[in-house]
């Protein structure tokens, strides 16, 4: 049960949901879950400061835990623009198979108009497996396939396509701290290449704190980091993200 909602795949830069900062070192069987939001400041391929809102729902039994997350933002692009996204996210982990790895199979759709991402569909599976861990944290790393579906707002000309359907390969390295009972810091790198053309790849950093003030409230600070070898036209090859906010559990 604690390895849980483990095998992480990216999730705020145009990627699929970072599971390793969902992670907590205790959830309980049954049902519980946590609402939240933050302002997030980003550079690269838009500049805008937004207002993001977040929940999730875990139900925890003996054998699984399934997971649904939802995401959504809204902002001011150059002050005039309006910018949205939204993402809805399924994962089922199977913590009782293996003492090893915990294998798992996801699902999500989601589009983000900042990307000029109409429409995503994805759906993979894969397994995650901890190196090492303690009263410290955990030092982890995972892999999966993952077939994903794009639909893009381009132009006649642009070089790039307007519709993908590609497959790709995602591993991460994930590395969980816990110097304080308060203090939760998490840092995860993820590849993901098209098995079709390993240069066709994404990288995909995420640093996040997370600070308690009391049981159930929490400060969080992340930084993410993003670069595609070959973007969408029009798109820079390298996003940032710093995002500041409070979540709420129970």
């Amino acid at each position: 049960m604690l390895i849980t909602a483990s095998c992480a795949f990216p999730g705020a830069l145009h990627a699929q949901v970072n599971i390793e900062v969902l992670r907590t070192d205790s959830l309980p069987l049954g049902r519980s879950g946590s609402v939240g939001g933050d302002m997030s400041i980003r550079t690269g391929n838009v500049d805008f400061i937004a207002l993001d809102f977040r929940g999730r729902v875990y139900n925890v039994t003996p054998n699984e835990t399934r997971l649904i997350v939802g995401n959504g933002g809204l902002g001011f692009l150059d002050r005039s623009r309006f910018a949205s996204n939204g993402l809805l996210h399924y994962r089922r982990s199977y913590t009782s198979i293996s003492s090893y790895i915990d294998p798992e199979w996801f699902g999500q759709l989601n589009y983000d108009r900042a990307q000029r991402l109409t429409f995503r569909a994805i759906a993979g599976g894969g397994v995650r497996t901890a190196f090492a861990q303690g009263a410290w944290g955990q030092f982890g790393a995972g892999s999966s396939g993952i077939l994903e579906y794009e639909r893009l707002a381009l132009p006649d000309t642009a070089v790039h396509a307007k519709r993908t359907l590609e497959m790709r390969w995602s591993n991460f390295l994930t590395l969980r701290v816990v110097p304080t009972d308060n203090l939760v810091i998490t840092s995860t790198t993820y590849v993901q290449p098209a098995l079709a053309d390993f240069g066709d790849f994404r990288a995909l950093e995420n640093l996040r704190l997370s600070a308690g003030v009391t049981e159930t409230l929490a400060l969080t600070v992340s930084f993410d980091l993003r670069y595609d070898s070959r973007p969408p036209d029009g798109l820079a090859t390298l996003d940032t993200r710093l995002r500041t906010g409070v979540t709420y559990t129970y």
